[in-house]
């Protein structure tokens, strides 16, 4: 909660200012190595309630600089694509970091959890083969990001001088009443506090009413992360032959749907096909609110609108689990406290469906 606060306060700022200086790549190379290296940390987080306080704040921090670098990234889809095919760059893109979550997890539990023959001299002791996952993450991390952050785009130095006026950051989202980015902006902040809420409440929510495991757990992860792909690369080429706004319309409904089908279904295996449905849908709402961001925005305004989107994401991004686990508190039930969720999400359609000029 305490980072998703400061993305949301630093996130429009720092966007202002790589906007004047075309400093965006130089962003996101700073906060992406920082991430890694604070990620890295984590190695030394022994299984002792003493590092619990240094844990959080790792954590902390390392979410607090990924979480920036997406501001930077997401804002130069318009650069490294055409207006035509804007849809289909970002679900790829989407599409490719859910298989290298698949990837990642999978070679995590091969060469760490699952195995009596652990490599690097590491042992079970202190818990070194979960923290060797971290020091994995980050290597893993660092790999795949030199390509591009290295190599791929060259900036322009810009002669622009810098002075952060809040009422550029104003006028696109109040101008004279309240813009159409303004009401998509509180559109998505509500869907994705619903979004937020399954995420991070899905597995307690499995847990909790199915009895899962933690390999019941990686299975499902898996299995959500395959179809979210599929559902990310499908969806990036509606986007561009149906527009984003059908594309996130459609997704959403289809994700209340199969949601609130789970809230009355107690089978393990029929959860695990509707958990799989609901990962077909994820992918193709957060690539498409991407897109819109985008075809919104001239070039010169990328990284304030994407600041901005992360404030949407972030300043409330303690709602929807807030929501749940009160409700859940209240009504001692899983099933009724994860009907807030979904709740969140229906009140994002519904301001999405009254916003006539989104393409």
């Amino acid at each position: 909660g305490i980072t998703g606060f400061l993305v949301a306060i630093i996130g429009p700022i720092a966007g202002s200012f790589a906007d004047k200086k075309n400093r965006i790549v130089f962003f996101i190379r700073c906060f992406s190595l920082l991430c890694i290296f604070f990620t890295a940390l984590l190695w030394f987080s022994k299984p002792s309630q003493s590092y619990l306080l240094y844990t959080l704040v790792i954590v902390g921090i390392a979410n607090l600089f990924y979480e920036l670098s997406l501001i930077f990234y997401n804002s130069l889809l318009k650069n490294i694509s055409k207006s035509k095919n804007l849809g289909k760059s970002s679900g790829f893109g989407f599409a490719l970091g859910y298989v290298g979550g698949i990837i990642i997890l999978l070679i995590s539990i091969k060469l760490f959890i699952d195995t009596d023959y652990l490599p690097f001299g590491l042992t079970k002791e202190e818990s070194e083969n979960i923290r060797a996952v971290a020091l994995l993450v980050s290597f893993w991390f660092l790999i795949f990001s030199v390509p591009f952050l290295f190599f791929a785009i060259k900036e322009k130095k810009r002669k622009i001088g810098y002075s952060l006026s809040f009422n550029h950051l104003k006028k696109l989202l109040w101008n004279r009443k309240i813009t159409i980015l303004g009401k998509f902006l509180i559109a998505r902040m509500l869907y994705a506090d619903g979004l937020n809420a399954i995420i991070v409440m899905g597995g307690i929510f499995a847990v909790g009413v199915f009895n899962l495991e933690i390999k019941d757990l990686l299975k499902l992860s898996i299995l959500m992360n395959i179809t979210a792909f599929l559902g990310a690369f499908v969806g990036g080429v509606a986007n561009d032959k149906f527009g984003s706004k059908i594309v996130i319309i459609f997704s959403l409904t289809g994700l209340i749907f199969s949601s609130i089908t789970i809230l009355f279904t107690f089978s393990v295996s029929t959860f695990f096909f509707l958990a799989a449905i609901n990962g077909l849908f994820i992918g193709p709402i957060q690539s498409a609110s991407r897109v819109v961001i985008t075809s919104m925005l001239n070039k010169n305004n990328q990284g304030k609108g994407f600041g901005l989107f992360a404030t949407s994401g972030k300043l409330t991004s303690f709602v929807g689990p807030l929501l749940v686990s009160t409700v859940t508190f209240l009504t001692d039930s899983q099933r009724i406290g994860f009907s807030a969720a979904i709740i969140l999400l229906l009140a994002g359609l519904i301001i999405l469906l009254n916003i006539k000029k989104i393409s």
